[in-house]
């Protein structure tokens, strides 16, 4: 597995049965029979609610490659059939109030960080500090003895409509409501089928035999739930800044807590077996990556593994009006100093971690709409979904009107089609170096 160039490249080679598939001779997709448009199709078609084929992705370019061993709960294998994929929405699973839920922020581990107060139950702040660490990441129930407060939120007639965590110092444009939370479920469906599973790092055995996981920036959970479903033997621990995790129905080795990774974690050295942290670009300033991943490494057993998921904001082969908002976007995030190209650079970001070893790098290129069969339908939606929650944000900085750029973003799905406009999506994995003897 090579490192990705920094090129655009070509949409992968995508191959299913009875659906959209390349042809040999030239880069264009074919369908072998009619279909009507995707928005005029009965609702038995969403990808949420039907099987599909999993796409096989060809070698090419140190793009993704099908793995020998994909992940249990995405694939199945019986009778000599294909492999499929079933999406379902989780949006039952999540019932957090944006409006009313508490907000836990524990100290990370330092002894400056401490809580104020004094130690109870006959521990020191400091041993309370690892009893509470060792609880978020064994299943415990131990409540964090730290100030509780409604979660702020923006909802300015400018949002129109959405709402926007109000966290001090942070970067993070995306909205933390229910429509965002049917948006990153939708986008761990695309990237499950897209790479047919859940991870590509060589983590399959210790997750099986039992491992700590850590998911950073899990969202609402999806990707966090469906490993402790799969490997029950490991604990997993999300947690994200928002908390639009499930508060009760979860597998019973998965946790979740609310954090915000800038603030230090509050774990233990060397507590994790497998860190996954995926599309929270978004949270994290230029200046601060190199500062973000020493943080994971620490909390990194020796030996452990670290998987890094991440999209370019650039998109390619794009239409007049596709191009002028991918631009507008790109701006807006240079603005607030947030790197929009952080997936093609994953692995010179890893290489400033001194501890990490054997980085691996490759990437995807996504295409988006009616051409592209069913994981251009797929990207297509969450493409949709990711531009209008940005979209308060890019009017507010380019002074448009909101319906205007609704309008516009009508007019780039349809040039999705004509221009047969893609993404690239990076991944990156990397080793921390084994204890010295």
């Amino acid at each position: 597995m090579g490192s990705q160039q920094s090129r655009p490249r070509s949409p992968s080679t995508v191959s299913q049965t009875n659906t959209y598939y390349p042809s040999q001779q030239s880069s264009s997709w074919h369908h072998p029979g009619d279909q009507p448009p995707y928005h005029q199709q009965q609702r038995s078609q969403n990808p949420y609610q039907r099987e599909y084929p999993l796409p096989v992705l060809m070698p090419s370019d140190g793009r993704v490659k099908v793995r020998k061993n994909s992940s249990p709960s995405t694939t199945s294998h019986t009778n000599s059939k294909p492999a499929r994929a079933r999406f379902k929405p989780l949006r039952a699973f999540s019932t957090f109030r944006f409006d009313h839920n508490p907000v836990f922020s524990p100290p990370r581990h330092t002894s400056s960080a401490t809580a104020a107060g004094a130690p109870s139950d006959g521990l020191s702040s400091q041993q309370q500090q690892q009893q509470q660490a060792s609880d978020m990441t064994s299943g415990g129930t131990t409540t964090l003895s730290t100030a509780v407060h409604p979660l702020a939120v923006n909802e300015e007639p400018t949002t129109a409509g959405r709402k926007y965590n109000l966290v001090p110092a942070s970067s993070y444009m995306l909205p933390c409501d229910e429509d965002e939370v049917s948006r990153l479920h939708l986008l761990h469906f695309m990237v499950r089928f897209a790479i047919q599973g859940n991870y590509l790092a060589p983590v399959s055995e210790v997750l099986r035999k039992g491992g700590k996981v850590l998911d950073m920036g899990c969202g609402p959970g999806a990707w966090s739930m469906e490993i402790a479903s799969e490997y029950p033997k490991s604990q997993v621990v999300g947690v994200d800044i928002s908390p639009m995790f499930p508060n009760d129905i979860k597998p019973s080795n998965c946790t979740f807590h609310q954090l915000n990774l800038h603030d230090g974690l509050p774990f233990e050295d060397d507590t994790f077996d497998y860190i996954f942290m995926r599309f929270i670009g978004m949270g994290i300033k230029a200046e601060q990556w190199e500062s973000a991943l020493t943080e994971l490494a620490r909390v990194l057993k020796p030996g452990g593994w670290i998987e890094l998921t991440e999209v370019d904001a650039e998109l390619y082969r794009v239409g007049p009006n596709t191009r002028e908002l991918n631009q507008q976007l790109i701006q807006v995030m240079q603005m607030l100093h947030i790197d929009p190209y952080a997936g093609r650079t994953l692995k010179a970001k890893l290489e400033k971690i001194s501890c990490l070893t054997d980085i691996q790098t490759t990437f995807i290129s996504c295409p988006g709409g009616q051409w592209a069969g069913k994981l251009g339908q797929l990207a297509l939606q969450s493409w949709q979904a990711y531009y209008h929650a940005l979209g308060p944000k890019i009017c507010r900085s380019v002074n448009m009107p909101f319906k205007e750029y609704e309008d516009k973003m009508e007019s780039c799905w349809r040039e999705a089609d004509e221009y047969k406009t893609f993404e690239n999506v990076h991944f990156a994995y990397a080793q921390k170096k084994a204890a010295p003897a």
